[in-house]
């Protein structure tokens, strides 16, 4: 739960009370300079900050333990009305009406009380839904990793078999960067954060590979503009797009191509990926559409106001612009 936001509510609580308690003090002794408390203003205030914490957290904890049953309701309705009551006592040698004065303060204290009760509950409502919703998210991402495009490896594995009898030295080269790219999604994905430097070494090495089956490499952009190594970023947050404008890029027919760049400074990674629609039948997945939604999840939980997701497409383009904004996660 965001302990934190209910911890400094209770704390600004807390602090406005003793506030309000001493100027309303100093108040009235300049009205009454001869009140009976007035040489005692500090034990005074206090005393009614001790008095008010009794009564506040005694219904604040009680809450949700009433709500339980309505026995347990009735059993604390019980225990805040003894403590009020013993709160009156002393007036009642002054009269009904000031019984009924001295019991204002008490209700107003149990009725902010259960105000935040009920705040706090709802921020811990809130928390355990994200935490919900970002569990599904992760169990869905596990499972897209381990749905690895099968295409792309029979291709791969194609390539550098024809490799082998062409140049033994690039077929090596693939087979490595296909190790490094299954190595990073089993196993270094598991992570929370990952170095930006390893997620565009990754990225780099799945464009190579996909480049390996095409006669014109220049068809294919791939740009890093400033230093990834100082920023921490979500594994895999860009692979997807990329994924995307190759399984929707006839590469082989001419006017096509595709362009990946990072822009990046020491606040914000913007990232853009660019491609020509004029997709392949063959090379055409009905699971696109589910990574993209994934995606957006993902971004939605992780960064939920320090990014900016931008998708255009006509009959000719497709384009994805990303911002995240690395310094307010």
């Amino acid at each position: 739960m965001k302990k934190s936001i209910v911890i400094a509510s209770h704390i600004f609580w807390w602090i406005t009370l003793g506030v309000v308690l001493e100027v309303f003090s100093v108040l009235f002794l300049q009205a009454v300079p001869n009140a009976p408390f007035a040489g005692h203003l500090f034990p005074m205030v206090t005393g009614g900050l001790v008095i008010g914490a009794v009564f506040f957290y005694a219904a604040f904890f009680l809450i949700p333990w009433a709500r339980k049953s309505k026995r347990n309701l009735m059993i604390s309705l019980g225990a805040l009305l003894l403590l009020i009551l013993s709160f009156s006592f002393r007036e009642y040698q002054w009269g009904f009406f000031a019984v009924m004065r001295s019991t204002l303060p008490p209700l107003v204290i149990l009725f902010l009380a259960f105000i935040f009760r009920k705040y706090s509950d709802s921020v811990k409502l809130e928390e355990e839904k994200n935490d919900l919703v970002l569990k599904n998210t992760r169990s869905e991402l596990a499972l897209l990793k381990h749905q690895v495009n099968p295409h792309f490896f029979f291709n791969t594995l194609n390539n550098v078999d024809s490799l082998m009898h062409e140049d033994v030295q690039k077929a090596s080269t693939a087979l490595n960067k296909l190790s490094d790219i299954m190595r990073y999604m089993i196993y270094d994905t598991e992570k929370e954060k990952v170095s930006l430097k390893e997620e565009i070494t990754y990225i780099e090495s799945y464009i190579s590979l996909q480049k390996l089956r095409l006669t014109d490499e220049s068809k294919v952009s791939f740009s890093v503009t400033g230093n990834p190594d100082n920023i921490q970023v979500a594994p895999m947050l860009f692979i997807t797009f990329i994924e995307n404008a190759f399984k929707h890029t006839a590469l082989k027919k001419n006017n096509t191509r595709i362009d990946v760049k990072f822009d990046l400074s020491a606040n914000q990674v913007n990232f853009s990926c660019t491609n020509s629609t004029t997709p392949s039948p063959s090379e055409k997945d009905d699971n696109s559409g589910i990574g993209l939604d994934l995606i957006k999840k993902r971004l939605a939980l992780l960064y939920p106001t320090s990014h900016e997701l931008t998708i255009n497409k006509n009959d000719q383009h497709f384009a994805v612009y990303l911002k995240i904004k690395t310094n307010a996660n």
